[in-house]
């Protein structure tokens, strides 16, 4: 218990300096490297596969730059929300708020 409490501290004491430290707490088993991020898309569809996950990851994603002005970071991230959107079956999560972020931000992106 100490050694969990002592990991928790950490965690808190790295992330007091971060605007939406929930946020950041909530995403921070999604991992969104710059590269592929293949592994992170693994995982999540290997664990869960829900709205939340994706949508997390997803907006660390977006965050890596503006898809507006970088034209390769837009398509990656049109092919990310594709592949979210197949692999989230609608019909399970169509009354989700994250997979309905998930489908505005694709087509907003997509637009």
């Amino acid at each position: 218990i100490t050694s969990i409490m002592n990991r928790v501290r950490n965690l808190k004491n790295r992330y007091r300096n971060e605007e939406n430290i929930t946020d950041e707490f909530n995403c921070t088993k999604i991992s969104a490297d710059t590269t592929d991020n293949s592994g992170t898309v693994n995982q999540i569809m290997m664990t869960r596969n829900n709205p939340e996950d994706w949508l997390c990851f997803l907006l660390k994603l977006e965050k890596k730059g503006v898809p507006q002005m970088d034209v390769s970071l837009l398509n990656r991230l049109i092919g990310r929300y594709s592949q979210a959107v197949t692999a989230l079956p609608a019909e399970k999560y169509c009354q989700d708020e994250s997979y309905a972020r998930i489908l505005v931000r694709f087509a907003e992106l997509k637009a």
